[in-house]
């Protein structure tokens, strides 16, 4: 398997989402997961203000190993966050019943309210 940085543009991308239901068009940074020279998972960030960039989506089309899957995913968009020098990334749910917020709590991400979750990046400064 291989991780691949894209934008939303991508087709790969495209098709993927629409497999899900889901529509991306505004500017994302974009990981696909490829297994074969197809996609298995994917996951985006958008810019959400100067200092904050926000998780869009996380789309994984594995039953296997797919805690692992997530997390590897999700770890490498945050160092893609990271050199972009944002300083926290923000992820949103519809409900706190949502099956991915283990995976981020696992990943050090906090409630700040009913429906977002973030993560500080701590400087090495």
């Amino acid at each position: 398997m291989e991780i691949i940085v894209t934008d939303e543009r991508d087709e790969r991308f495209i098709d993927f989402c629409d497999s899900f239901g889901c529509s991306i068009t505004e500017p994302q940074v974009v990981l696909l997961l490829m297994n074969f020279g197809k996609p298995v998972g994917c996951t985006s960030f958008k810019v959400y203000d100067s200092v904050s960039a926000e998780i869009t989506t996380l789309f994984l089309n594995s039953y296997d190993d797919r805690d692992r899957i997530a997390y590897k995913l999700i770890r490498q968009l945050e160092k893609i966050a990271i050199d972009y020098e944002f300083s926290r990334i923000l992820v949103s749910f519809d409900s706190k019943e949502d099956i991915l917020i283990d995976i981020f709590k696992k990943l050090d991400y906090e409630f700040i309210d009913d429906v977002w979750m973030a993560k500080e990046f701590k400087s090495l400064i």
